[in-house]
């Protein structure tokens, strides 16, 4: 049948997810999706248009699951114990791989100056989305925390995680990023 896909789309998108995770956005080609996944590069250009949509499909594939585990991660116990349900969730996801392949959302944030417009809005979002959840997390927890504004602390939380796989890609490893957030949550809410 002419303009059928001769590929499985779901697998093509997780492939080139991997591919962009590796070597972002910038670096990786059409030629490196396309061996990748096995898929000539006429039949990627024809199927999304460009690379940068393929990035986006993929980016949201990632960050739709992402922002699901983080959800999960924040429902369980009191607020020190959701943040570091989360913590480790995105440890956990940076520090996989071998070697570890870092955080995606970061990566793509520190390219975002020669990122289109939409590749920064798909980073804010997300980011703006996992604010959110915090903030829900924070106000619904059993907590001797005193919050004056759920949302404000959710940022902080949020910049600490950016902060983490910065700390990451330096070379700090999965136990030194777990020791990091671990004292973050004992001043942020052991010690109030």
């Amino acid at each position: 049948m002419v303009g059928a896909r001769q590929f499985d789309e779901e697998e093509v998108i997780a492939i080139a997810l991997d591919v962009f995770w590796r070597k972002g956005l910038h670096d990786a080609t059409m030629q490196d999706l396309a061996t990748a996944t096995g898929v000539q590069r006429g039949s990627l250009y024809n199927a999304y248009g460009n690379k940068e949509a393929i990035f986006l499909r993929a980016f949201d594939q990632y960050a739709g699951q992402f922002l699901e585990t983080a959800g999960n991660a924040l429902a369980q116990g009191d607020t020190a114990a959701r943040l570091q349900n989360l913590f480790d969730v995105i440890i956990a996801n940076m520090t996989r791989g071998s070697p570890a392949r870092g955080c995606l959302s970061t990566r793509t944030a520190l390219d975002a100056t020669i990122s289109s417009k939409a590749v920064r809005q798909r980073v804010q979002s997300m980011l703006s989305r996992l604010e959110q959840l915090i903030g829900e997390a924070i106000r619904c927890a059993p907590s001797r925390l005193t919050v004056i504004d759920a949302n404000r602390l959710a940022r902080v939380v949020v910049t600490f995680t950016r902060g983490l796989a910065v700390m990451e890609r330096a070379g700090y490893n999965r136990e030194q990023l777990k020791e990091s957030a671990a004292t973050f949550v004992d001043a942020l809410v052991r010690g109030a």
